[in-house]
């Protein structure tokens, strides 16, 4: 008898013990909310779920829509973050996952934006070129899927139409793979001498930054035209010669 009441004493102690730990953790967690202590970072599927949601929204899909589809074709219900910061995201979906994760990911979303019917908006595919640095791809590998999927990207806000749409009646993949001597592609990126890959590619990516649709979001039509004109002009040069210069 004298034993039970001993292992009930014991008991109630570790009971007690795992109620004031409880307490402390939720006092501290309320305390650091308060302190505007960052939450913890949504889990690995919550990521791409929220990085799919905003790609779609980018080309104009409800939300109800967009959630149905990356439900449907990605095999994601997660719940959704929006007007997140994709590259930042991205940055996040990276850390730990594996080559094939990351590639799926990119292929995704490629799946998803991609249409033959029309083209993708140019800030929709600027958000792909991002998604597709920020997993660790350089942009062939984007150009590579554009191919694969047979879909062009151009400024909608112009009513502008690529050369290629207009084939057999649309018909036709929208991707031509531009065939300009690399002289000229590389004067487009204003590259003088003989460069490498790597050259190439930081060349790009600050012109990229420069005329970025998001950084021109709040900038006059005209401005916002020209910008779209450009980023459109180095993004399709870039490509080509990135398919050349593979060093």
């Amino acid at each position: 008898m004298e034993l039970f009441g001993v292992i009930l004493m014991l008991g109630a102690g570790g009971a007690l013990a795992i109620g004031i730990m409880i307490a402390i953790g939720i006092l501290t967690r309320d305390a650091d909310a308060q302190r505007g202590a960052p939450a913890p970072a949504p889990n690995r599927a919550r990521i791409a779920a929220s990085i799919l949601f905003n790609l779609l929204r980018l080309g104009g899909v409800p939300p109800e829509e967009a959630l149905r589809q990356i439900r449907r074709r990605a095999g994601l219900a997660s719940a959704v973050t929006s007007a997140i910061d994709l590259p930042n995201w991205a940055d996040r979906f990276a850390q730990g996952a594996t080559l094939e994760q990351r590639q799926w990911l990119l292929d995704i979303a490629v799946q998803l934006v991609a249409t033959r019917e029309r083209a993708v908006p140019v800030r929709q595919y600027a958000a792909l070129l991002d998604l597709s640095f920020s997993l660790g791809f350089q942009t062939d590998a984007l150009a590579k899927l554009r191919e694969q999927y047979g879909f062009d990207y151009v400024d909608h806000a112009k009513d502008a139409r690529p050369r290629e749409a207009d084939r057999a009646g649309g018909a036709a993949p929208l991707f031509v793979r531009d065939r300009r001597d690399p002289a000229e592609l590389l004067r487009i990126l204003g590259i003088e001498g003989e460069p490498s890959r790597q050259v190439i590619v930081a060349t790009y990516r600050r012109l990229a930054t420069q005329h970025h649709p998001d950084k021109h979001g709040t900038s006059d039509a005209e401005t916002q035209a020209a910008a779209a004109e450009r980023f459109i002009e180095i993004t399709r040069a870039y490509e080509s010669l990135m398919a050349i210069y593979r060093d």
